[in-house]
C-alpha cells in the first residue's frame, strides 16, 4: 500500500505522520519545502510530479477544497488517475453538506439539504468521485468531516475585550485533528468500499459553550455576550451559512465499525490538550 495526498495541508499533515507511525508508505506532491527528515516512509514530490506519484501509488487521499466547478482534482487529474495504478480513494467532504437539520442528529443516510453555494459544489464533488469510481470500478470512501481544531487551528484570545456570540439551541459538531487522522487512516487501511463516513466527536455542543471552555482555561475576565440577533447584520456571507446551518452530527458508525475510543471524545477534553495554543 502506498498513499498518495496531492496537496499538503493541515489535515493531511497529520495523516501522513499517523500512516508514516503505522510503517504505511506515502507520496505527497506539493509545492511546500517539507523537512522530509519528520518522516522515514515518506516521500515529497513537486507538482510537476504528479503522474510520477500516481505511478507508484495504489491509493488517493483527496483534501484539497473544491472550486465553483466541483473537485479541482477530478476536473485536471481524472485521465492521469484512470491510468495510474491507483484502486482506491478517499475523498474528504464535510459534514456541511447535510446543510441545516434544526439541531437534529444526522447520520450518513441524512437528506443532503446543502443552501449555500459552497455546501452545494461539495455535494456536486461528492456525486462527481461516485460516478467516476462506480463506473472505473474503483473503491471509493467518501469522509465528512465537522469542525476541525488543534494545535495551530484553535481561536486564538489575544484581544483586549472578546465577545462572546449567543445563540440558544445553536449546535456545531467538532473533531480535534488527531482522532480525525488516526480515523481517516483506519479507513485507508481497512480500504472498505462505497462508504460515507462522518468524523465527528461524541459531544456536539453551541460554540458558546466551547469558547466558554476557553476563557476559563484563560483566566479571561474582560468579554462582553453578545445576542446573536445583534451580531448577525455585520456577517460575510460565507459567515452566516456557517451559524444558519444547525444540527449534530453522529459519529455511531466509525465508532461502531472500527471500535474506536476517541482521544479526545469532547471538547472539554481537546480544548485542555490545547491550553499552550490558546
Amino acid at each position: 500500500m502506498i498513499v498518495c495526498a496531492l496537496g499538503y495541508g493541515y489535515l493531511t499533515q497529520f495523516v501522513f505522520k499517523r500512516i508514516c507511525a503505522l510503517g504505511i508508505k506515502g507520496i505527497g506532491v506539493t509545492s511546500k519545502n517539507i523537512n522530509s527528515k519528520e518522516f522515514t516512509n515518506i516521500i515529497f514530490l513537486n507538482r510537476d510530479k504528479i503522474k510520477e506519484a500516481l505511478t507508484y501509488s495504489t491509493h488517493l487521499l483527496i483534501t484539497a477544497p473544491p472550486d465553483d466547478k466541483g473537485c479541482f482534482i477530478f476536473n485536471k487529474f481524472s485521465s492521469q488517475i484512470l491510468a495510474s495504478n491507483i484502486k482506491s480513494l478517499i475523498y474528504i467532504s464535510s459534514t456541511g453538506v447535510y446543510g441545516n437539520h434544526n439541531g437534529d442528529w444526522v447520520d450518513e443516510n441524512s437528506l443532503l439539504n446543502a443552501k449555500s453555494q459552497f455546501d452545494k459544489i461539495r455535494v456536486k464533488s461528492e456525486k462527481q468521485w461516485k460516478t467516476f469510481c462506480k463506473k472505473n470500478n474503483l473503491n471509493l470512501n467518501i469522509v465528512r468531516i465537522s469542525g476541525i481544531y488543534g494545535p495551530q487551528r484553535i481561536i486564538k484570545f489575544n484581544k483586549k475585550k472578546l465577545d462572546l456570540i449567543i445563540k440558544k439551541n445553536h449546535y456545531f459538531s467538532r473533531i480535534h485533528i488527531l482522532d480525525a487522522a488516526r480515523l481517516i487512516s483506519k479507513i485507508i487501511i481497512e480500504n472498505f468500499n462505497n462508504e460515507i463516513w462522518n468524523l465527528a466527536d461524541d459531544f456536539p455542543s453551541t460554540r458558546e459553550l466551547f469558547l466558554l471552555e476557553a476563557i476559563e482555561i484563560k483566566n479571561i475576565k474582560n468579554f462582553a455576550r453578545i445576542e446573536f440577533e445583534k451580531y448577525e447584520a455585520t456577517l460575510s456571507d460565507r459567515a452566516k451559512k456557517f451559524w444558519h446551518n444547525n444540527k449534530r452530527v453522529s459519529n455511531s458508525k466509525v465508532k461502531k465499525y472500527f471500535e474506536y475510543r476517541f482521544i479526545f471524545p469532547n471538547y472539554k477534553s481537546g480544548i485542555k490538550n490545547l491550553k499552550e495554543y490558546l
